[in-house]
């Protein structure tokens, strides 16, 4: 099973210590170093095999549900907070686009507040800001 995807840093540091812990295998095989030799095996398998694993490993662990889920809702509330200042930088210059209004419009529509209690008080907060400049613009969600 190979898992493609991770980040090239990511992947450097898990080639690097698959790397480091093959050739302490070596080291403890050449010393003759009973207790290591006990637990591991004569012969060091592919790297390819063990990075495998690992990357499978990491994958899954990256992928947890709750993380991912608080990341999506702080990447949706960052994008109103975004359309927010999009909106102050183009009042200032004059009238909002309609493009930007829409926008406005459809992020509202669509918020919902996060489970997280921190993330859910600020997300508010910017909700309500952005329902109070709708409303300035007389639009109505």
């Amino acid at each position: 099973m190979r898992i493609a995807g991770l980040p090239p840093a990511m992947t450097q540091g898990l080639l690097a210590a698959l790397a480091k812990a093959g050739d302490e295998f070596a080291v403890a095989s050449a010393t003759g170093d009973k207790q290591a030799s006990a637990i591991l095996p004569s012969q060091v398998p592919p790297a390819t095999q063990p990075a495998t694993s690992v990357q499978m490993l990491v994958a899954l662990a990256a992928a947890e549900p709750t993380i991912e889920r608080r990341r999506k809702m702080a990447v949706a509330t960052d994008r109103g907070l975004s359309l927010l200042e999009r909106l102050h930088a183009e009042l200032v210059v004059g009238a909002p686009s309609p493009e930007r209004l829409q926008e406005l419009v459809e992020w509202s529509e669509s918020f919902e507040a996060p489970q997280d209690p921190q993330l859910a008080s600020l997300a508010r907060e910017i909700e309500v800001r952005v329902r109070v400049e709708l409303a300035k613009l007389d639009l109505n969600v």
